[in-house]
């Protein structure tokens, strides 16, 4: 859990995994892997598949939400998007600097319950 939040992460959103129209989206070389749409963070693949990097890179968005508001965050985003690309877009490169870091007992937590209540 990052400083300053104090609801755990999987109480504020919902994960949806195996999202069947994210397979179709083609972004370089690969397939969209993850996105978080207002609060939902979804991911192309079935749970147990979801490598950490992604589940903290998807995370990482979710924390950027809080920290400037859902509204702004959507915004800046597609304002960053459109002058600076996407993989120049500063919110993804905060990602992609944080998808290296370890994640946290609490993220940890939120990612081994995703894959226990995928498979019940």
């Amino acid at each position: 859990m990052r400083a300053g939040i104090s609801t755990p992460v999987n109480r504020m959103f919902t994960f949806h995994t195996d999202v069947g129209w994210m397979k179709k989206i083609k972004l370089g070389k690969g397939n969209l892997g993850g996105i978080v749409l207002w609060s939902r963070i979804c991911f192309s693949m079935p749970a147990e598949e979801i490598p950490p990097w992604l589940f903290r890179h998807e995370l990482e968005h979710v924390y950027q939400q809080i920290r400037d508001g859902r509204l702004w965050f959507y915004l800046k985003y597609a304002y960053y998007s459109i002058r600076y690309g996407y993989k120049n877009n500063p919110y993804e490169l905060e990602a992609y600097e944080a998808q290296s870091l370890p994640l946290q007992p609490s993220e940890e937590q939120a990612l081994w319950n995703l894959r226990e209540n995928s498979q019940n």
